[in-house]
């Protein structure tokens, strides 16, 4: 599943810098475990729980070859068409099931020199992926990761749980909404339906520049 970012000459980003970049944009990081060369952190944002795991060129190297991302649901029912829907539209992950719980994953080399910024747009997209889950479990709601290393890890699959919440006076419950709430400063394009594209000729969404995403509006 490595990768869906390519490009530029191999080489080791600074660990320093990735976590840097990691707690300004996430705030607090929570180290779960290490494995050898591997560092797994959690982060809750806006109510929605994931791991990032970092895979150094060796234990204690400070050079990350390697990134990824890891969500896990629980207590939903899904389909096959739904995962097929997902991962049809997700931009940088890739959606599986494993024992009854959907896991979205997403991995990628970190290759050439370390730009904080375009970083920054990995971190937008995999943000875009968890929005999309989301948006798509509400149609299902209610009821391997053996490729991805961080999912081996006890600690990072626990923290990784996001539970499908229990609905109120017999209606359905809005997962956008209960997960993000209105800190969520970023809501689906209705224009192309978070796809990032529109049309036959599937052309770049002008409403959202093509990431699927736009400013939500409180």
């Amino acid at each position: 599943m490595f990768t869906r970012f390519s490009g530029g000459e191999s080489g080791g980003w600074p660990l320093s810098k990735v976590v840097g970049v990691l707690e300004d944009q996430f705030g607090a990081l929570d180290l779960l475990g290490e494995d050898g060369p591997l560092k797994v952190y959690g982060i809750q944002e806006n109510g929605v729980n994931f791991v990032v795991a970092l895979m150094q060129s060796e234990a204690g190297s400070g050079l990350v070859e390697e990134y990824g991302f890891l969500a896990r649901f629980v207590g939903f029912s899904v389909t096959e068409q739904l995962l097929d829907s997902l991962n049809r539209n997700l931009h940088v992950s890739m959606v599986a099931i494993e024992a009854g719980d959907l896991f979205l994953m997403a991995s990628m080399r970190a290759s050439g020199k370390f730009d904080p910024g375009q970083f920054k747009v990995h971190l937008e997209s995999w943000r875009r992926d968890l929005m999309m889950t989301l948006y798509e479990l509400s149609d299902a709601y209610p009821s391997m990761a053996v490729a991805f290393p961080a999912a081996k890890l006890e600690s990072a699959r626990d923290f990784a749980v996001n539970v499908a919440p229990a609905p109120t006076e017999d209606r359905p419950v809005d997962l956008l909404a209960s997960y993000l709430g209105a800190r969520s400063k970023k809501a689906i394009c209705l224009e192309c339906n978070g796809r990032g594209k529109r049309g036959f000729i599937a052309s770049t969404c002008r409403n959202c520049d093509g990431t699927g995403l736009t400013n939500a509006r409180h």
